[in-house]
């Protein structure tokens, strides 16, 4: 802890020393993507792809993984969740 680490996602930045800016925090590097870890839930904890949201029935899901990466709500009179499908692409 403490030290601090460069990442160089272009080559041609190292040359430019003096165009660079710092960006401090901690980040997740997976598949060639840089992602904050204040960003993490907005991906798949499977696949890492950016998760989608499916508007008819008010829940994020996976397209790759096709499966629902919010857990349906168990009120029994939830218009969104009684009637969503096992699967979001069907």
């Amino acid at each position: 802890m403490g030290r601090t680490m460069m990442l160089f996602l272009d080559p041609k930045v190292r040359q430019h020393k003096k165009s660079q800016k710092q960006i401090e925090g901690t980040f997740l590097l997976v598949k060639n993507r840089v992602i904050a870890d204040d960003e993490i839930s907005d991906y798949c904890n499977d696949c890492f792809e950016p998760l989608s949201y499916h508007e008819e029935y008010d829940a994020c899901y996976c397209e790759p993984c096709n499966a629902w990466r919010e857990e349906a709500c168990t009120d029994p009179t939830c218009e969104y969740c009684d009637l969503r499908p096992k699967r979001p692409l069907t």
